[in-house]
């Protein structure tokens, strides 16, 4: 029945304005009225036609839910409406409510939309190379990790998977709200849910459908509805307890001729109904949550999912941030600062005998300088009688040379000379061939580009910044002195970083944290805000933190910071617009300045521009 009567309710809606404007016409403006029981069948008909599901929708809520709705409101209105022989009334006041619903449920459609076009971004099916080469069609979920899929130019990518091919250009926007291409190379993971924006490529699965990026990206959605902002409990709440008060006090109002002898039952029966109609709580109950979900949506369209307003209300009176060094200011990947030489060898020298010997190594540090070096086209020299000693170096003959790379402790017993002390800041990689110092490689875990910005943009919004992190003293010293970060604490185990942020937060509450999402989750778990730079779809990320920064950008922190105020002071903004508005009519329909049609333009006129108001939320930027 319902799917029946959507599809004619416009339609019905039509038929009503037509009996309306005939009611109107026949009770005010005609010399020749026609019998008020034609009048009352004709406005019984079109009201039944638009009314039946508030009416049935009312008292389900009644008998289920043991609570007055304001579709209850609305039908004790236009029943006492009726009542009074004041058929266009009735009819006007539940017609535009109807037109109000129409109006919000467009309004919630185009919020809607704007945060669940990633459901676009699931593919029903794909492409399956088996070992034989052959290529079949199946469903994402029957899809096994360690499969082979295939991705056509400009299709969605339906599973995450490793790259087979040397390199593809992958559009990540509807994930991270980048609009350039990202490169992928050769063994990256790509995300489900970006598009391939170049030739075909092959991937070889490495998570289940169930466990994908876009997957946990949507359940991320669903589950944001949840997580309500206080002002949308408060009105929850309030809805509840006002609409019974609300009845009470209309009876009281037309109970009143039986008090004062001048007062009729017409006059003030019809303020009583002025009363009802005025004080439905829809304009109120829409537009705040439609406001905070508006905002859930442009937060989203710069790669940020929040889990819920809750975060949003929290996060628009942060005080204080705290972030984790690496992996969160930092790129997390050494790169190389410095090269000095020694004895007549130059940087190319240094970096072709480290690149010999690291390429064996499986250390992350050798994987940076190896890197370094194929990126200056060097040569690479294959080494002999390799031996690498954990944790220390690797020596190995290279061109007939003996060459040792490592820790100065390392290198320091195959060379003569003292080795020179590097700035404790950097990680000092030491180069010797035939007991002669080569060089020293400098290495630095890179500061994000955007690090900088981002701390000055915080302390422009009056919030603190600080830096806990594990790091030494010397490092941590360095970053937090070069970004401008207020307060910086050092060399603090996982237990430690707890401890000092509970200290932290009881000096400025509310307070967030920023991690990684991986090794900060108990410090993301007690933080007001836990934000996670989630690297398009990190499980550990979209799992601890209230905050899932997508795109892995900082700046999207800072954005996302600005928009919450935006959206926190568009619906208090709102509550207050409702509110006069419909405590100025009451007072005057209460004192018989205002009548009816004055109460149904009121109600309609303060929703719809409630609801205008709300929108906006969808067009921050």
């Amino acid at each position: 029945m319902n799917t029946l009567y959507s599809k004619y309710e416009k339609k019905f809606l039509v038929i009503s304005f037509v009996a309306l404007f005939f009611l109107i016409y026949q009770k005010y403006l005609s010399a020749f009225p026609v019998s008020e029981y034609l009048q009352l069948a004709i406005s019984l008909t079109a009201y039944f036609l638009i009314a039946i599901d508030v009416v049935i929708g009312a008292i389900k809520t009644l008998v289920k839910q043991r609570r007055m709705s304001e579709q209850f409101l609305m039908v004790v209105a236009t029943i006492g409406a009726f009542l009074l022989a004041d058929f266009p009334e009735a009819l006007a006041v539940m017609i535009f409510y109807k037109v109000g619903e129409l109006f919000e449920a467009y309004a919630r459609g185009r919020a809607h939309n704007d945060i669940s076009s990633l459901i676009k971004l699931r593919p029903t099916s794909v492409r399956v190379i088996d070992e034989s080469g052959n290529e079949g069609v199946v469903k994402p979920r029957a899809v096994k990790i360690g499969q082979i899929i295939k991705v056509l130019k400009g299709e969605i990518v339906a599973l995450d998977g490793d790259l087979i091919e040397d390199s593809a250009a992958i559009d990540t926007s509807a994930i991270t709200g980048e609009s350039e291409p990202r490169l992928f190379l050769k063994g990256q993971s790509v995300p489900s849910g970006c598009i391939n924006q170049g030739r075909v490529i092959t991937l070889k699965v490495n998570t289940l459908h169930k466990n994908s990026s876009i997957t946990r990206l949507l359940n991320l959605i669903e589950d944001a509805s949840t997580n309500k902002s206080r002002p949308e409990k408060l009105i929850r709440r309030f809805a509840i307890f006002y609409t019974p008060i609300v009845v009470a006090f209309a009876c009281i109002l037309a109970l009143v001729p039986l008090f004062i002898e001048s007062a009729t039952f017409s006059d003030w029966g019809e303020r009583a109904l002025m009363f009802l109609v005025v004080s439905c709580p829809c304009a109120l109950v829409l537009s705040v949550p439609l406001s905070f979900f508006g905002g859930l949506g442009a937060i989203s369209k710069k790669g940020v999912i929040v889990k819920g307003s809750i975060f949003i209300e929290t996060l628009s009176k942060i005080k204080a941030i705290a972030f984790d060094k690496t992996g969160t200011l930092t790129y997390g990947r050494f790169a190389i600062n410095n090269i000095e030489c020694f004895n007549s060898y130059t940087k190319e020298d240094v970096l072709t005998f480290a690149l010999s010997l690291e390429k064996n190594s499986t250390h992350p540090l050798a994987q940076s300088i190896v890197d370094a070096a194929r990126k200056e086209g060097l040569p690479e020299i294959e080494a002999r009688d390799i031996e690498e000693f954990s944790g220390l170096g690797i020596c190995a003959l290279v061109d007939n040379k003996k060459v040792y790379a490592g820790k100065d402790l390392f290198v320091q017993k195959y060379v003569d000379e003292p080795l020179k002390k590097v700035n404790s800041s950097k990680t000092p990689i030491y180069v010797a061939v035939d007991n002669k110092l080569c060089g020293i490689i400098e290495l630095a875990d890179e500061v994000k580009k955007e690090a900088k910005d981002c701390i000055c943009a915080l302390k422009s919004l009056g919030i603190e910044t600080c830096l806990i992190s594990g790091d030494k003293k010397a490092v941590v010293e360095e970053i937090a002195s070069y970004l401008g970060i207020d307060r910086y604490y050092y060399e603090q185990s996982p237990k430690d970083k707890i401890e000092k942020f509970k200290v932290l937060k009881n000096e400025n509450n509310p307070m967030s944290f920023v991690g990684d999402g991986l090794n900060d989750a108990p410090v993301l778990a007690i933080a007001d805000v836990g934000i996670a730079m989630g690297d398009m779809g990190s499980a550990s990320a979209v799992e601890s933190a209230d905050i899932v920064v997508m795109n892995d950008n900082l700046s999207s922190i800072v954005k996302t910071i600005e928009l919450s105020k935006k959206t926190l002071k568009l619906a208090i903004s709102n509550m207050y617009l409702v509110m006069l508005t419909k405590l100025a009519i009451l007072i005057l329909g209460a004192c018989g300045i205002a009548n009816i049609w004055l109460a149904i333009f009121c109600d309609v006129g303060v929703l719809i521009l409630a609801v205008a108001n709300a929108m906006r939320s969808l067009r921050f930027k």
